[in-house]
């Protein structure tokens, strides 16, 4: 098991992932993260799953590897997100529902799963 402490991170693909991702690591967690896609570039200290928040199998895996790997959670940051730059009322309710199963519903499932040992 790793004595440095055990981040995992949503949405770590670009932007304010990938800075939270290396930030982190330069403190040195050791870092699990997941995106929709997969990710072009590599950092000591950082496994990528590619997943979305949203499905439940693939959420399961990635804390079933967390447990595997490092046997420990200290640190969950939920980052994964979408939204919409229309007006609200211009917004389709399928456009809706996406973004409330990824800011809230993949939100909550991590959360749920981190509690797990």
């Amino acid at each position: 098991m790793h004595e440095a402490p055990v981040t995992l991170i949503t949405g770590t693909r670009k932007g304010l992932g990938k800075f939270l991702v290396e930030h982190y690591v330069a403190r040195g967690h050791q870092v699990v993260g997941c995106s929709r896609s997969d990710i072009d570039w590599e950092l000591p200290g950082y496994r990528h799953f590619v997943a979305d928040v949203i499905d439940e199998a693939t959420a399961k895996t990635i804390f079933s590897h967390r447990r595997g790997d490092y046997g420990r959670l200290d640190n969950l940051i939920n980052n994964a997100g979408i939204d919409s730059m229309n007006h609200t009322m211009l917004t389709p309710l399928a456009t809706v529902e996406q973004i409330l199963d990824i800011n809230v519903v993949g939100s909550f499932q991590f959360g749920e799963l981190s509690r797990l040992p």
